[in-house]
């Protein structure tokens, strides 16, 4: 799955598409334009003469409304195809602010209205957009004038303005291939959260299955916070709402992949585990308080996640030689590379389209057969139950009280959990073609129960030993060393 992930990542890398100014001269953006940013006069609304020494020149971006009421001005020339198009124009704002605009000296509109003060402004969208009638945008130079206040936030933003552009006029929350793909991609993890919450309920791979439905349910309420703003409109102080619960669900997310990672790799050792996730949500909520910026925010905490995965990957390889831990930190490094790399975009789209293969590729198992684990366990074919004959009686024990098969001779020497041994008048390999693969072939002479293992101890000449859970030690073989290490891994 892993390696899937990562081809799927790698194709929608090197496929991702142009951004929209690069495919079509009909938009034109100006979040990156020249601007003259003036503090407004609070006894006048009138705007200022820009060219007053109070005012400064800064790329618009940087201009910040918050807790301010400012009047920013844009000088530029239209794209032809605007102009030509013969379509209605809109101007669209996205930012955290209430504002107007007016375009060569014709008023525009408003979207909510700046004030000086909590009391004075009435918030606006997060999402705007501004009719242009027609002959309002000329060919030469365009001077477009906006008042901008932010007096009703909770959370400093680093750049609480995202977008601001001349476009086709259309609704900015009209739902597009993007927001059919979120709806689409939010109803997969919905289905997974509750196949596997009840799959954990029925007993089935308890803790695994309920990791895998806590993840889908973070996944799903993460995507369905990002996806709002493009369905819904909201007033712009519930942006810092939405951004809190995608970085509140981003970390339950990030915690769910780790704990899942950790239950696979290191199954007999859950204290061990836990310390490691408290380590691991530690640093989410330090990155949490300390990094500026929502998006770095979110992007450093499933770096987090994936570092934590990447070294329990490296610890598993080489403290066990589990070849799925080195290819669990290979993969772990390619996706944190790509999240500095990609950025927005992928936790904006790569991020959601990973955990939906994760998820189809555990149901395309489910529909297989196989379970959480990746350890395919014959339920219907294997034996529940074990016919025994020891001098003579001949009694049924259940599989699960069994902690290991061991050769003696002609028959097989039963240890069950209680500490009572028995023979069972077979030949191992015989036993072996009959057992369900919840039991491994250690050595040519002990098969044992993957259940009941406490630890695995590996010697320097290539063999190792079971602790197991009635106090016994099994040997295992060099030969049979590497697939006894990947069993117990997944199990």
């Amino acid at each position: 799955m892993l390696r899937f992930a990562i081809f799927l990542l790698s194709f929608l890398t090197f496929s991702a598409p142009a951004p929209l100014h690069a495919q079509a001269q009909d938009y034109q953006s100006f979040i990156d334009s020249p601007a003259r940013i003036c503090d407004a006069d609070l006894a006048s609304d009138a705007a200022p003469n820009f060219a007053g020494a109070t005012c400064r020149s800064v790329l618009f971006y940087q201009a910040d409304p918050q807790d301010r009421m400012l009047w920013a001005q844009i000088v530029f020339e239209a794209e032809p195809a605007l102009l030509e198009g013969g379509r209605p124009l809109g101007l669209f704002v996205s930012a955290k602010a209430s504002s107007e605009a007016s375009l060569n000296g014709v008023p525009i509109g408003t979207n909510g209205r700046p004030g000086a003060s909590q009391s004075s402004e009435e918030p606006g969208d997060m999402d705007a957009v501004f009719f242009v009638r027609e002959g309002t945008l000329k060919p030469g130079k365009n001077r477009l004038v906006l008042r901008l206040s932010s007096m009703n936030g909770g959370i400093t933003l680093n750049s609480p303005i995202h977008n601001i552009a001349l476009a086709p006029y259309r609704d900015p929350r009209k739902p597009g291939p993007a927001t059919w793909f979120a709806l689409i991609t939010l109803g997969l993890f919905v289905a997974g959260c509750v196949f596997f919450g009840v799959r954990s309920l029925r007993g089935d791979d308890r803790e695994g299955s309920a990791l895998i439905a806590a993840l889908s349910l973070a996944a799903a309420l993460q995507l369905a916070a990002e996806a709002a703003r493009d369905v819904m409109p909201y007033p712009y102080p519930l942006h810092d709402l939405r951004l809190s619960l995608i970085l509140t669900f981003a970390i339950g997310l990030g915690l769910s992949f780790t704990a899942y990672v950790l239950l696979r790799l290191f199954r007999p050792y859950p204290r061990r585990r836990l310390m490691a996730l408290t380590a691991v949500l530690a640093v989410m909520l330090a990155i949490s308080a300390l990094q500026p910026g929502f998006d770095l925010k979110t992007g450093f905490v499933f770096i987090t996640a994936l570092l934590a995965a990447g070294i329990a990957g490296t610890t598993a390889y080489f403290a066990q030689g589990n070849r799925s831990g080195a290819w669990l930190a290979l993969a772990s490094a390619a996706l944190a590379a790509a999240i500095y790399w990609l950025g927005g975009f992928f936790l904006d789209t790569v991020l959601y389209l990973v955990v939906a293969a994760g998820l189809l590729w555990l149901f395309f198992k489910q529909a297989r057969g196989g379970d959480l684990a990746h350890t395919p366990v014959a339920e219907d074919s294997a034996p529940k139950r074990i016919e025994l004959t020891s001098n003579g009686k001949v009694e049924f024990v259940d599989a699960s009280d069994i902690v290991r098969f061991s050769g003696a001779g002609d028959y097989v020497e039963v240890l069950l959990g209680n500490g009572r041994s028995a023979l069972y008048n077979a030949s191992l390999a015989a036993l072996e073609r009959e057992l369900s693969d919840g039991f491994i072939r250690v050595h040519r002479s002990h098969i044992v129960n993957a259940a009941c293992v406490k630890s695995l101890t590996r010697e320097s000449a290539g063999t190792g030993n079971l602790e197991m859970s009635d106090g016994s030690t099994v040997p295992v073989s060099r030969r049979n060393m590497a697939s006894v290490r990947d069993a117990l891994t997944q199990m």
